[in-house]
C-alpha cells in the first residue's frame, strides 16, 4: 500500500471551523479478504500460479476527499452583521450556526467473472477473457446504466482454460461517491442557566444519487454491464 495525505484545518475563529483531508493511494495484493462495506474477496482462478493473482485490490479506494465545518451565522448581536438589532428580532435571526461534512471517494475495482466456471480443474472461479481493449466508458453515469462499461471487451473462456482477464479491472471501477450531510441549527437561551436548540439534520442533503455496481457475470440474465439500483437517498 503506497499512500500521499494532505491535512489541513483553520481552528474555530471568525465564526469558522474547518477540516479538509484527502488521501491519494493504491492497494495491491494477491487476495483479498472479505469487507462488507468495500468489496468482496477475489476467488483463485490458478492455486499454482500466485503471481497471476496479483491486481489492484478489491478494497483499494484509490482517492477520498472529506471536507468538514462549523460555521456561526453572522446575524445577530452576538455577529458581525445586523448586531444591534432589537431583542425579539434577535431571538428569530440571531445565533443560528451550520455544519456539514462532503465526501467525495472513488469506486472499488471491479471484478468481471464468466458466466460459469468450465475450467474443471477444482478451482474456485473461471475468469473470462479480455480482447486486450480497454472497457472503460466515460460520460456520466446517469447516461450509463444500460451500459456502464463495454461489454464485448468480454467473453467467455472456453472448456478447461483459464481466462485471461486479471482478478479486478485497474480502469474499471463502481461508480464514485459524492455526498454531503449537513444541519443547522439554533439554541434559544430562555433561562440563565438553560436552553432550548431547534434542530434540521439531513443526510445526503443534495439527494445525489449514489449508484451501486453493475453486473459484473459475462452473460448473466441479471444484466452485464447494467446498473438496476442506487443507494437510499436524502434523509431528513
Amino acid at each position: 500500500y503506497h499512500s500521499f495525505v494532505f491535512r489541513m484545518q483553520k481552528r474555530f475563529s471568525q465564526g469558522l471551523n474547518l477540516l479538509l483531508s484527502y488521501t491519494g493511494g493504491k492497494l495491491i495484493d494477491d487476495a483479498s479478504q472479505v469487507v462488507s462495506f468495500l468489496g468482496a474477496a477475489g476467488n483463485h482462478q490458478d492455486y499454482y500460479n500466485k503471481a497471476a493473482e496479483r491486481s489492484i485490490s478489491t478494497q483499494d479506494v484509490s482517492r477520498q476527499l472529506v471536507l468538514s465545518f462549523n460555521y456561526d451565522v453572522p446575524f445577530g448581536r452576538n455577529g458581525k452583521l445586523l448586531h444591534s438589532i432589537p431583542k425579539a428580532l434577535n431571538f428569530v435571526i440571531g445565533g443560528w450556526q451550520t455544519n456539514g461534512i462532503f465526501t467525495y471517494q472513488t469506486g472499488i475495482p471491479l471484478q468481471i467473472a464468466n458466466g460459469a466456471n468450465n475450467t474443471n480443474l477444482g478451482t474456485s472461479t473461471q475468469r473470462p477473457n479480455n480482447n486486450g481493449k480497454s472497457a472503460k466508458l466515460s460520460g456520466p453515469v446517469s447516461d450509463r446504466v444500460n451500459e456502464y462499461f463495454d461489454i464485448t471487451t468480454f467473453s467467455q473462456a472456453g472448456q478447461f482454460t483459464l481466462g485471461n482477464t486479471s482478478r479486478t479491472s485497474p480502469d474499471l471501477r463502481a461508480p464514485s461517491r459524492k455526498n454531503l450531510d449537513a444541519s443547522i441549527f439554533k439554541n434559544f437561551h430562555v433561562m440563565e442557566k438553560g436552553n432550548v436548540q431547534f434542530r434540521a439534520e439531513a443526510f445526503d442533503a443534495t439527494n445525489h444519487p449514489t449508484w451501486n455496481s453493475p453486473g459484473t457475470t459475462v452473460n448473466a440474465s441479471s444484466g452485464f454491464g447494467q446498473i438496476t439500483s442506487a443507494s437510499a437517498q436524502r434523509v431528513m
